[in-house]
């Protein structure tokens, strides 16, 4: 999961800035490596239990009552291993169809996959009639499916206005300054760095979170492997890392050169809006959005800037289909693994 995690999320950090030219792809993706590692160490913990909810809601975590019942019938290691063990399909699930996905050249979103599988689950073992569960659900399922239009939507109007008024009042003053060449360069590594310790912070419990048991971690009855929260997130950080340093080129160069041809200012300027998008949609979802989405919205509403002629909506057209195809077909794997372990892992 974390491999394929990197593989599609290093274009959000220097995607414009390789693309551009500006960047050689060796040094982003060497400095992608380490900076989501490091943020995975420094504040990677602080989102594990994000996904927390949703699984238990959906039969994926054991809860309280699951632990308690194991205790009275002397089946927590039983619990324990079952619970590792759907962790494992869960996130080789979400894995599988994001590789496939970078391997198509189409830039989507983890998050959304790994959410895809665990109602996909969810659909099989849990019980959706019952309030209680659909009260859990229902919500977080109607966040995450509003991010589809509203994150791009806004990166791209966000993207579109900064860009619009830097040509129209800064461009030819910077363009024409001895030192434009150190500037740009400089503010993509700025930007590219500050995005790719933002990934791991952000991505690094998206791969890990669901091996790790957050209430019971000090006790002799944990329910799954790993208890030690940065050791968690940092073995995440790890996992996207290795992805970004081997496979990450193919949705690098579709993100940043393919949907349009934007200049090297835009380039950085789409760097801006997406972290400025992100960030306000953190404060009015209150779940984590996809970054990827985010990044194409910005290229996009740069492109615009210059005409819609500018901007290649056949390739944007395939990269929608596959932000709502993604979540659908891990969804879909999980809920035909679950109906295959039904005997072993209800």
């Amino acid at each position: 999961m974390g491999w394929s995690l990197g593989t599609n999320d290093a274009a959000n950090a220097f995607g414009t800035a390789v693309s551009t030219r500006v960047i050689r792809y060796r040094t982003a993706v060497i400095i992608i490596a380490i900076l989501v590692i490091v943020g995975a160490f420094l504040q990677g913990e602080g989102n594990i239990g994000k996904l927390s909810e949703l699984a238990q809601s959906n039969k994926v975590i054991a809860t309280g009552e699951d632990v308690s019942r194991a205790i009275e019938q002397d089946a927590v290691e039983s619990l324990r291993w079952k619970s590792a063990i759907k962790a494992a399909i869960i996130f080789g699930c979400a894995g599988l169809t994001v590789f496939v996905m970078s391997y198509l050249k189409f830039p989507v979103s983890a998050n959304q996959s790994i959410t895809g599988a665990i109602i996909g689950w969810g659909l099989f073992h849990a019980n959706y009639s019952d309030p209680a569960v659909l009260g859990v659900n229902l919500p977080q399922i109607g966040k995450f499916a509003s991010t589809w239009l509203i994150n791009p939507l806004g990166a791209g109007l966000i993207s579109f206005v900064l860009v619009f008024f830097v040509k129209k009042f800064l461009e030819e003053r910077l363009t024409t300054m001895r030192s434009y060449d150190m500037l740009v360069k400089i503010g993509y590594l700025v930007a590219g760095s500050i995005a790719a310790y933002s990934i791991g912070v952000n991505s690094s419990a998206s791969v890990t979170a669901l091996y790790f048991d957050a209430a019971y971690a000090d006790t002799d009855v944990a329910t799954n492997i790993l208890t030690d929260a940065r050791l968690t997130a940092v073995i995440g950080g790890v996992a996207i890392a290795i992805g970004v340093l081997t496979f990450s080129k193919r949705v690098m160069m579709t993100v940043g050169g393919s949907i349009a041809n934007i200049s090297q200012i835009d380039g950085f300027l789409v760097i801006i809006a997406m972290a400025v998008t992100i960030l306000l949609m953190e404060k009015m979802m209150g779940i984590p959005v996809s970054t990827s989405q985010a990044v194409v919205g910005a290229v996009i509403g740069a492109g615009l800037v210059s005409g819609v002629k500018n901007v290649n909506f056949g390739v944007f057209k395939r990269i929608a289909i596959a932000w709502v195809s993604s979540p659908t077909v891990a969804g879909l794997l999980t809920y035909l693994v679950a109906l295959a372990t039904q005997n072993y892992l209800a």
